[in-house]
């Protein structure tokens, strides 16, 4: 898969990525934030004979994003956004989030341009002034703009009814940088741990 960015000079992130899906080369452009436009094209096989091949497909897509001034991010260059979940370490819940979410939370990021989830750690307790009792697992995700991160992660609570047993954090590109609380069900909530 290829993933590049151009930055528009309002300030505005787009996307565009290419992958190979079976027997087709698919793309995907739109504004950092968006679902985009999608597009499958067939490669060279007996039915298309004269379509070029997926790897000739995905250089003349790498050197046109080049050319229009896109180009690949470090991970250096992406921030982080976590998704903490508050359960039980055996219950439903957790068996879910892992079995399960993680691969729809990276659908979501993917899909809206924002980057990937990349792996979980679990352990500690939720937060005293949560009332919740068990134990957090944090799904950590590279984003390109943390502020939208945080909002797609926000929109993934409510969508998988998590809201109140999460808190998300983000840390912006860069080592200077550390974790900050982005969101928390209540306000008496005011600081991230892991």
């Amino acid at each position: 898969m290829h993933k590049t960015y151009r930055r528009d000079d309002d300030g505005t992130l787009h996307y565009r990525e290419a992958w190979k899906d079976k027997g087709f080369v698919v793309t995907h452009t739109g504004k950092v934030g968006t679902k985009g436009k999608q597009q499958a094209r067939s490669v060279k096989s007996k039915t298309w004979p004269n379509n070029p091949t997926a790897t000739e497909q995905l250089a003349q897509f790498l050197a046109q994003a080049t050319a229009d001034g896109y180009r690949e991010l470090a991970d250096d260059e992406m921030g982080w956004a976590v998704l903490q979940i508050w359960t039980e370490p055996d219950g439903p819940l957790a068996e879910w989030v892992l079995a399960e979410g993680t691969g729809e939370l990276n659908e979501k990021l993917g899909w809206l341009g924002l980057g990937h989830y990349d792996g979980y750690d679990i352990g500690g307790t939720p937060p005293t002034e949560s009332g919740l009792e068990g134990t957090r697992i944090n799904l950590f995700c590279r984003v390109v703009d943390c502020k939208l991160g945080v909002k797609a992660l926000r929109a993934f609570g409510r969508e998988h009814d998590l809201i109140q047993r999460t808190l998300i954090a983000a840390r912006e590109p860069g080592a200077q940088h550390e974790y900050a609380l982005a969101w928390a069900p209540t306000k008496k909530i005011k600081n991230f741990t892991f």
